[in-house]
């Protein structure tokens, strides 16, 4: 009697160690925005995100404003729920942490963010069809603009997007106000979603996409090149000149042989005119004859489904047009003057450790170099001597591992008895 009731006291408790178990050890949570290196403006929303399971308790969330050794609350949120959005506290800190605790099982973000003072803002303009509007996404949240508009935002509170895609519309709807239209095009400008209209948001960076609305009204492949150049170059014209990212066509079900070499002649003309500025929205959608991939297609023959979306969103994330085109402060990759410094040439770029900046100049001064990250703060600042005639300097990068960006900004500030020349320079670290 006594060996059973000791059995049945290991049985128990074996129960009981199992339960405790898979309620307390069982728990998980883990944090995914703010990780590390983002840039949160004051009062702008971004949302805490993370990732949990069997978390029993509700969730508490707290601040830091000086790497983690004092916290403020923030929210209790309920133990089913995966993101908060933040109303960011007006109080700059360079060392921001954020910490997610329930019950015993806590997580705390793997490395500082920054939170700013800073109320600049750089926006990106999508102008397009009913595919970048969104439809064939669902929810709307799914489509690649939304997407997008969420990734970058979640990184740097800076960005925006402004979505002007309107259903149905091609290259001639979003002409430079006063563009004339050919005869035999029916067509209107629509002056409330045009480039023009565009450009007065003063963005940093406009992208196209025009899937295949043209293509099915008929519109030649020279008509479409045509167009694109009217709109790049209605950008490039700028007061400030603004980048345009241009999307190649996608397929449609409906077309015949004759309007699929449209859409592929374009599509080619597309990547080797604008190159790193065309963004392949065909490879991955297509298939072989020129249809929409099953595993992507919405089932109305135009449109691709939430995988389509994320494909396309990815494309244009891969682009990396926020990073390379919201600059802080003065910055740009335009040149501001040549005046008596010539031959101005940086080198390797991409970089790793060492850039020379080679020049020739008429008189001897001093150089500034100042480095940024994509988010303006100031990553290194080095000073050298020059004299009249050829000058080479030894730029040294990335000691003990200090750039981190993969894109480094930064202004060559020449300095003689007579003037001051600057150079905006752009750098890839590899």
């Amino acid at each position: 009697m006594l060996h059973i009731l000791t059995s049945m006291r290991k049985i128990l408790y074996f129960i009981f160690v199992s339960i405790f178990s898979l309620s307390v050890y069982g728990q998980s949570i883990t944090i995914t925005a703010p990780n590390g290196n983002e840039f949160w403006q004051a009062g702008k929303t971004p949302s805490i995100t993370w990732d949990s399971s069997g978390l029993s308790s509700n969730i508490d969330l707290e601040y830091s404003l000086d790497n983690g050794n004092s916290w403020i609350s923030i929210a209790t949120v309920p133990n089913t729920n995966e993101s908060y959005e933040w109303t960011i506290p007006n109080t700059a800190s360079l060392q921001s942490l954020v910490r997610a605790t329930s019950n015993t099982t806590v997580d705390t973000s793997n490395n500082v963010f920054e939170i700013s003072q800073d109320t600049s803002s750089c926006t990106i303009v999508v102008l397009g069809s009913s595919t970048s509007l969104g439809t064939g996404a669902d929810p709307i949240e799914n489509s690649w603009v939304n997407l997008y508009h969420t990734a970058i935002f979640q990184k740097n509170t800076k960005l925006n997007v402004i979505n002007l895609s309107t259903p149905g519309y091609t290259t001639y709807h979003i002409l430079p106000t006063g563009t004339t239209i050919p005869n035999g095009v029916n067509v209107t400008i629509d002056e409330d979603k045009n480039i023009t209209k565009a450009l007065s948001h003063n963005p940093t960076a406009i992208i196209i996409n025009m899937p295949s609305n043209d293509t099915n009204n008929g519109y030649t492949v020279n008509a479409q090149l045509e167009n694109y150049d009217v709109l790049n170059t209605s950008a490039s014209n700028n007061s400030t000149p603004v980048p345009v990212w241009i999307a190649t066509p996608q397929p449609r079900n409906s077309f015949d042989a004759s309007e699929n070499q449209i859409q592929t002649d374009v599509r080619d003309a597309l990547i080797t005119t604008y190159l790193d500025k065309s963004i392949d929205f065909w490879d991955g959608i297509a298939d072989v004859n020129g249809n929409i991939i099953e595993s992507v297609h919405a089932g109305d023959g135009i449109h691709v489904n939430n995988i389509g979306h994320e494909i396309l969103f990815n494309r244009v994330l891969n682009k990396n047009i926020a990073e390379t085109t919201c600059l802080s402060g003065s910055l740009s990759i335009e040149e501001v003057s040549t005046n008596y410094v010539n031959g101005l040439k940086i080198h390797p770029n991409p970089a790793k450790d060492h850039v020379n900046i080679d020049f020739t100049s008429e008189f001897s001064g001093e150089l500034n170099i100042e480095l940024y990250d994509i988010l303006g703060r100031k990553l290194l600042e080095n000073n050298a001597n020059f004299s009249v005639g050829i000058n080479s300097v030894n730029l040294i990068l990335n000691q003990n591992n200090s750039l981190s960006s993969k894109f480094i900004f930064g202004t060559l500030t020449f300095t003689t008895d007579n003037k001051i020349v600057q150079k905006s320079v752009k750098l890839v670290l590899n």
